[in-house]
């Protein structure tokens, strides 16, 4: 059965045939008619779905089959170039946040490299025999291990990584603050 000017009265009436019967009439074309603007099958019969639940709620409909054709292909066009409008919108605006995700990448690592730049410039101002522990145990020796190796007593080891760590957590904090004021 063909979708007509009686209809359009029951649809406007809520009529769940009058409103199948639309659906079945022009749903396929309506669908091809949204897939012109570049529109995927699916993006564009989510748009005719849109456009015919929105049917569903307007009941000032045109009276003739002509003005609702047009009316229909009209809603359907709208439909399209707002969805393709906010899909460039949303693209533009992902873009921008993974660039800007991307600077905060890049910002860290320089961060995180001046840091360490500046760790291994304090340690090695440390005095010869208090880095030379140090940067051992930085490589992961024990204790026992340096003191074997050095012929040097293990208390004289732990209190050469202690002089080591006093040294650079007070020379460290100038650099914290330094750093902290270019951030």
């Amino acid at each position: 059965m063909k979708f007509s000017d009686v209809h359009i009265g029951k649809l406007s009436k809520g009529d769940k045939r009058a409103f199948l019967l639309l659906y079945d009439n022009y749903f396929a074309s309506l669908t091809i008619f949204a897939q012109n603007f570049g529109l995927s099958q699916y993006e564009s019969e989510d748009i005719v779905q849109e456009t015919f639940c929105r049917l569903n709620s307007n009941y000032n409909l045109p009276d003739n089959l002509s003005a609702f054709k047009s009316y229909l292909y009209t809603a359907v066009r709208n439909k399209s170039l707002n969805y393709i409008r906010d899909e460039k919108r949303r693209r533009t605006n992902d873009s921008v946040f993974l660039d800007l995700q991307d600077d905060l990448l890049i910002f860290d690592k320089i961060v995180e490299n001046e840091l360490y730049r500046q760790m291994h410039l304090l340690v090695n101002e440390l005095p010869p025999q208090c880095r030379n522990i140090f940067q051992r145990v930085l490589k992961g020796d024990s204790s026992e291990k340096i003191a074997n190796d050095l012929n040097l007593s293990v208390e004289t080891i732990k209190t050469q990584r202690k002089k080591a760590k006093k040294l650079l957590r007070e020379k460290y904090s100038l650099v914290y603050r330094s750093l902290y004021t270019f951030l």
